[in-house]
């Protein structure tokens, strides 16, 4: 095994890891900065409680994609749903912090564990994925190279 295949490796079975602990943790909590006066409605907004929920699946199974992608022998696919999970994780983890009103980094509500720990795991499979993909690239420069 090759120590860029090690890292690869490393660098996948993190983020997959990661997000699926993310997944199943709490994305947000009450703002601890808040007065003690403050007025905290009493809504359920998806991701407050442990737990897998409604998109935590859709999660779930984009981590089990890029795992069964890692089974087969096809390096570009590994690659691209590698890199396109992870950047979709880490778009979709942005969205869903910006979407509500009430939902922000100094709103009532504010990223919990598990929202870190899902974009933590999005940056892993997108690192992964974007060293394959230049490494991909920089072979077949070489090899266009030796060709002429």
């Amino acid at each position: 095994m090759t120590a860029q295949s090690l890292r690869d490796r490393i660098l996948v079975g993190g983020g997959v890891t990661t997000i699926s602990v993310g997944a199943y943790l709490p994305w947000l909590k009450i703002n601890p900065d808040l007065s003690p006066d403050a007025e905290i409605p009493t809504i359920l907004i998806p991701g407050m409680n442990a737990g897998f929920e409604a998109f935590d699946f859709a999660l779930l199974g984009l981590v089990g994609l890029v795992l069964l992608s890692r089974a087969g022998s096809r390096k570009r696919l590994q690659t691209a749903i590698t890199l396109l999970t992870g950047v979709g994780v880490v778009l979709f983890c942005a969205s869903y912090i910006s979407d509500a009103s009430l939902v922000g980094f100094d709103s009532t509500f504010v990223p919990a564990l598990g929202w870190y720990l899902t974009v933590l795991g999005g940056v892993l499979l997108s690192v992964a994925g974007g060293r394959d993909l230049s490494s991909m690239i920089q072979r077949r420069e070489r090899t266009a190279a030796l060709n002429d």
